[in-house]
Parts: C-alpha cells; structure tokens; sequence
C-alpha cells in the first residue's frame, strides 16, 4: 500500500454523526477534537462523538480540510464563518 494514498475499506458500514459545534484540546502527545450538536439558541452542546490523535495526524487532518475547503470554495463561491472577517 502507498502511504500517500491509502485504501479505504467498505465505508457503507461506518456510523455518521452530525456535528457543528466543536472543541479542540491537546497535551504533549495527543489532540482532542469533540464534535457535538446545537441547535436555535441554545447554549447547550451534545456530545456526538471524541476524536484523539497523535500530533502528527492532527496536522495531516487540517492539511486534509484545508484542501477540501480551498476546492469547495472553488466550487460553490466563499464560506461566511459569521465573524467579524
């Protein structure tokens, strides 16, 4: 297997979970993503699932979202984050 291009098994079978709120920590060897819901104007956040990684594949997920972004965008005109921009 290339390492550059992995293959991905099956992915029918995987379980999805909504998510648009999210929380990021780390510790020296370790990142924690949480990924929960929100919804109206709730302050409450549900938690839908925990992601912990190594540094190193933290930085490989933002390489991967960055690039997904950057072609979205591309696609479909600029994301609005509703901040101050």
């Amino acid at each position: 297997m290339n390492d550059n291009f992995p293959i991905w098994e099956d992915t029918r079978t995987a379980e999805a979970h909504y998510a648009n709120c999210f929380k990021i920590g780390h510790n020296a060897f370790e990142f924690i993503i949480d990924c929960g819901q929100t919804a109206g104007e709730s302050t409450a956040v549900r938690l839908t699932a925990r992601i912990l990684t190594n540094p190193r594949s933290a930085k490989n997920l933002y390489q991967t979202l960055q690039n997904a972004l950057e072609e979205y965008e591309r696609s479909f005109g600029m994301i609005s984050c509703g901040r101050d921009e």
